[in-house]
């Protein structure tokens, strides 16, 4: 890693003493390309077990965004000592979260069931009957890859749960209008993250 000061060209004397930063040593960084938010994939490692799955092919069919919502603060120790002075020691982080996924659903509604028996299995309508925790737990797999398509990045979802799903059910006017846009939102409680072409 190159240092600050390598990385400043020294001035001449019509710049009395004031460096910039050098465009072939820094800015160029050998054509490296920046990542593409748009080059991913997402898979359910472990779908729940009781619930409809339309499948891996169907999901990233009709996954159109990915919001991933992870709280990268840390936590820890704060004593205050005398004269008002804090003192700090980070000593945790949180690893739950909550992911959020867009679908393009359509007419076999296969988006639609999967969603809406999720929830039937967590709490059926009519008898409130609901099945054991590790039957309706999935984990999730997001790979991140650069231009390429190579690996770049991974990251997995454990113990993902549904938490809403939106479904499309009004009536409207317009001949355009469709019920296509389902988001599903979930809840994990742990995630882990590989770097994957460290370079």
């Amino acid at each position: 890693m190159a240092t600050v000061a390598e990385l400043v060209r020294p001035g001449g004397e019509a710049l009395s003493g004031i460096n910039f930063i050098d465009w072939e040593k820094t800015y160029k960084d050998n054509n490296r390309e920046f990542l593409r938010g748009d080059m991913w994939k997402l898979s359910f490692t472990q779908a729940p077990k009781i619930v409809y799955y339309p499948g891996d092919e169907i999901l990233n069919g009709r996954l159109n965004a990915v919001n991933v919502g992870i709280d990268t603060s840390s936590n820890g120790i704060t004593k205050r000592m005398r004269g008002g002075w804090d003192i700090y020691q980070q000593t945790s982080q949180n690893t739950n979260g909550t992911l959020s996924l867009q679908f393009v659903d359509r007419e076999d509604q296969a988006i639609t069931y999967w969603l809406d028996d999720w929830r039937q299995k967590i709490a059926d309508r009519d008898t409130r009957y609901s099945f054991r925790k590790d039957d309706l737990v999935a984990n999730v797999k997001l790979v991140l890859t650069n231009s390429s398509r190579i690996t770049v990045r991974s990251l997995e979802f454990f113990n993902c749960v549904i938490t809403d799903a939106q479904i499309d059910e009004n009536g409207a006017t317009e001949s355009e209008t469709d019920r296509a846009d389902v988001v599903l939102s979930m809840k994990f409680e742990h995630y882990s993250r590989t770097f994957d072409n460290l370079t």
